[in-house]
C-alpha cells in the first residue's frame, strides 16, 4: 500500500476506529472497495479507512457474518464523498469498481 495513502489515512481518523471511534491496537487498514483487481486500482486516501477488529472482522464488522450493511454503508459514503468532490455518475462508478451503490 501506497506510504501516502497510509499517512493520510492514519492522520485523518487520529488512529482510532473510523466506524466506532475505538483506539487499541488492533485497528488495520480496510480496502472499501474489494474484488479481482479492484482493491489496488482504486486505492485512495478516501477509499481506505481504520476499523477497530470488530468492526472490521467481527460478527458486525464488513467481514463478519453480519457485516454486509456496515460494508454497503462505508460504500454509500465513499461513494457520497466523491460526488461532493464534483464528480459525475461515470467518474463515481469508476472510482468504485464499476458500480454505484
Amino acid at each position: 500500500m501506497n506510504k501516502e495513502i497510509v499517512q493520510a489515512v492514519l492522520e485523518r481518523s487520529n488512529g482510532l476506529c473510523e466506524v466506532c471511534g475505538v483506539a487499541d491496537y488492533t485497528c488495520q487498514l480496510h480496502h472499501i472497495i474489494k474484488g479481482n483487481g479492484k482493491r489496488k486500482q482504486h486505492e485512495n486516501e478516501n477509499s481506505i479507512i481504520l476499523l477497530c477488529w470488530n468492526c472490521h472482522h467481527g460478527t458486525g464488522g464488513v467481514h463478519g457474518k453480519n457485516g454486509a450493511k456496515l460494508d454497503l454503508k462505508l460504500k454509500r459514503n465513499l461513494q457520497q464523498i466523491y460526488y461532493n468532490q464534483g464528480l459525475i455518475d461515470s467518474e463515481v462508478r469508476e472510482k468504485m469498481g464499476g458500480k454505484l451503490y
